[in-house]
């Protein structure tokens, strides 16, 4: 309960409107929203706090496919629809997985090679929200919830964290393999 879904929601419509964030420059195009913890109501009392303008492109859902049961063909099948789609984003990646209970290394990593295998076919941003451990380290990517499978599938990875709850300020960390030290 940190904002996570407050910035991503945040990304979406300023990508879609190519509009940058914090001063960097995006790429203006299609995004799709899969925001899986909330319902429509809540995304449109935040999309009315962040913007005046809701912008057409600008896509969200409340409900997907897992991985195991189709979700790669459902994001490929709007992406043929909407070709100029440059982000992706779900929101979170739990709910996207099977109900398996093999948290394996090798499972963390196959399920984020599969939005990876969309990703480069469709020469797109996919980013997948995910939650940290409660259990605080002074490395916050050693916090990330999962295997390292899932860090080390990734190409980036940024984590969000706040030194308290009551905190209003976060600092968001980066690394990744096209990020300088």
């Amino acid at each position: 309960k940190i904002g996570k879904s407050w910035l991503v929601l945040d990304l979406c419509i300023r990508v879609a409107k190519g509009e940058p964030l914090w001063n960097f420059p995006t790429t203006k195009g299609t995004t799709l929203y899969l925001c899986l913890e909330d319902t429509f109501r809540r995304v449109q009392d935040r999309l009315v706090r962040i913007t005046d303008e809701w912008p057409d492109n600008a896509y969200f859902t409340v409900a997907a496919k897992t991985l195991a049961d189709g979700l790669c063909d459902q994001i490929r099948d709007f992406l043929k629809e909407h070709p100029d789609t440059v982000l992706v984003a779900i929101d979170v990646f739990q709910m996207i997985r099977g109900s398996e209970k093999d948290n394996s290394y090798a499972t963390d990593y196959h399920d984020i090679q599969l939005l990876k295998e969309v990703a480069v076919e469709f020469d797109i941003t996919v980013l997948v929200v995910h939650h940290v451990r409660k259990l605080d380290d002074d490395d916050p990517f050693n916090m990330l919830s999962g295997t390292t499978g899932i860090s080390g599938a990734v190409d980036t990875s940024f984590v969000l964290k706040r030194s308290n709850r009551n905190e209003v300020n976060a600092t968001l960390s980066c690394t990744g393999r096209d990020i300088e030290s």
